[in-house]
């Protein structure tokens, strides 16, 4: 019996957890470039607070930001429209006149891809926001030194005459 024990221990350790992160959402369609529907400017308030209180006395401190972000219509397939807003910092942009639709993809930390990983449930693969509000908040964590970055930025590859129209840059 301890020998089908050890053996069953020793499979499971050689198999890992499943199969790897990038694998799943290559499955889930997350991977590669996505059609983009439609670009709009939001802005957002970004913010922390911090105290600390002992037999009713303390402080409380805090901040916060307006954060210009976009939102954007994306999908898996022409009959899907995904809205998602990121922050400008996550965006990189690609000039590139052969794009006769802009196109958006999502970059992921290849270590981070690579790694084992539990397999996605139903409704984590269904709701790719819920999905990719975790990683970015996984990202900014990890700017602060708590955990691994995953997500690194999402490129749009767009040419010049939808950038004017579409995007609305940041002023200098």
């Amino acid at each position: 019996m301890k020998q089908l024990f050890c053996l069953i221990a020793l499979a499971g350790l050689l198999t890992g957890c499943g199969q790897p992160r990038g694998d799943q959402l290559q499955q889930m369609g997350l991977l590669g470039q996505h059609d983009l529907r439609r670009i709009e400017q939001t802005s957002g308030i970004s913010g922390s607070m911090s105290g600390s209180f002992f037999l009713g006395i303390g402080s409380v401190s805090g901040n916060l930001t307006s954060e210009r972000r976009l939102q954007f219509y994306w999908g898996r397939t022409a009959e899907e429209f995904v809205s998602t807003t990121l922050s400008y910092s996550m965006f990189r942009f690609i000039v590139d006149e052969s794009k006769t639709v802009p196109t958006i993809e999502f970059v992921f930390d290849t270590d981070w891809l690579n790694e084992k990983n539990t397999p996605y449930t139903e409704s984590e693969k269904s709701n790719l926001n819920w999905w990719l509000d975790e990683s970015v908040r996984a990202s900014v964590h990890s700017w602060r030194g708590t955990s691994a970055v995953s997500f690194r930025q999402a490129v749009v590859r767009i040419s010049r005459k939808d950038l004017e129209k579409e995007v609305y840059l940041p002023r200098q």
